[in-house]
């Protein structure tokens, strides 16, 4: 559960705290979908809507990066060359995952369905999680330890990275 952020924490604290957050969030999410797929019983009641949660929550979350944030970053101007290389790297990690996202969905439906045997399911729901995760892990942990809060200080005022936040409340379904 999300808890509120204290008043004294700075926007870039803020941003670093949702970045954490969000990254654990999708961690725990693809761990409890491979415990879902595993064994060899009926799969859950749950497993189809453990899936779909998942994907939305990562599109989402790349979603406000590229579309939002990453672009506001871009735009200040105030990136080195690394940092502009950094992102450009995201953005490939990115396109990838969203290729693998495409992929997983479909069987969030399929996780009951009589047609596709069981087995069947379970291996492509495992290796398609494995997959993403073997991405999107080390794809966090960059985007944790460079996207520190000292950091992005540097590539955005505080006024700037505000008003990507306002841009995303008011323009979420419009992009």
């Amino acid at each position: 559960m999300r808890q509120p952020a204290p008043a004294h924490q700075s926007t870039f604290d803020h941003f670093h705290a949702g970045l954490l957050q969000v990254h654990g969030e999708l961690r725990q999410q693809a761990s409890a979908i491979l415990a879902a797929a595993a064994g060899d019983g009926r799969v859950p009641t749950s497993a189809g809507q453990l899936i779909a949660g998942f994907c939305e929550h990562l599109e989402n979350h790349h979603r406000s990066e590229d579309v939002f944030f990453f672009p506001a970053f871009r735009a200040a101007g105030r990136m080195r060359s690394t940092d502009i290389a950094f992102l450009d790297a995201r953005d490939d990690e990115h396109a990838a995952l969203v290729r693998l996202v495409g992929e997983l969905r479909p069987l969030a439906g399929r996780a009951r369905d009589r047609s596709l045997p069981q087995a069947t399911w379970r291996g492509s729901v495992q290796r398609l999680v494995t997959e993403l995760s073997d991405i999107a892990n080390p794809h966090f942990a960059a985007e944790e330890s460079v996207l520190t809060a000292d950091h992005v200080a540097e590539m955005i005022s505080a006024r700037e990275l505000g008003e990507a936040y306002r841009d995303m409340g008011m323009n979420w379904n419009r992009r």
